[in-house]
């Protein structure tokens, strides 16, 4: 498979594996409720949230496909380089961390749900509910970076590029988590297009 193909289908295959993990993983506990609630919760949907610990990473680890894909398509198209795309690319890697630690925090709940103490059961799901500061930052980076790369090279509708500066913005508010579900359905929007429109045009003139 020729990676103007592999890319887009990286993209849609990464939302489909992170919407997954969300209806895998549940309602999970929020931070501050009862210790006898969280515990329940985790040793009771203990195989649950292995698995979306586990779809969560995958995803996590397609989007960066996609995104290095977007990052190639912009930077040669960028009359200047080290410009907007290289914060796209740095973006991609900071939400991606952001994404693993939840990946990774989820997993460990179910895998040692049986295991650990409830104290330990309480921290690691306060951490899960509120350790949201890395994939903030990540969203916003990408997606001014992929929104302002837009604007300048016209490799996608104009409109998707001012979306992106919109999420970035909302992204480091109190609405962020809204920015993060639009990003998915920008990325998905992105995919597809680049999915049909075959490869990325050729590379500007220095």
């Amino acid at each position: 498979m020729n990676r103007a193909r592999l890319v887009p289908l990286a993209g849609i295959l990464a939302i489909v594996l992170i919407v997954i993990a969300f209806i895998v993983g549940g309602e999970t506990p929020d931070g501050d409720d009862s210790l006898r609630k969280i515990v329940s919760f985790y040793r009771d949907n203990d195989d649950a949230q292995v698995l979306a610990g586990s779809f969560l990473g995958w995803g996590t680890a397609l989007f960066l496909v996609f995104a290095s894909g977007l990052w190639r398509m912009v930077r040669d198209l960028e009359t200047e380089r080290h410009g907007s795309s290289a914060l796209l690319l740095g973006g991609s890697v900071l939400w991606a961390a952001g994404a693993s630690i939840f990946a990774g925090l989820t997993f460990t709940l179910g895998d040692l749900a049986k295991d650990l103490g409830p104290g330990a059961l309480q921290t690691l799901n306060a951490l899960n509910s509120d350790m949201f500061f890395t994939l903030a930052l990540g969203t916003f980076a990408f997606s001014a970076g992929a929104g302002v790369s837009i604007l300048k090279t016209r490799v996608m509708p104009i409109w998707l590029g001012w979306v992106a500066i919109v999420i970035a913005i909302v992204a480091v508010t109190p609405a962020g988590f809204f920015a993060f579900l639009v990003m998915g359905l920008w990325v998905l929007i992105v995919s597809v297009l680049m999915l049909v429109r075959g490869p990325s045009p050729a590379p500007a003139a220095p």
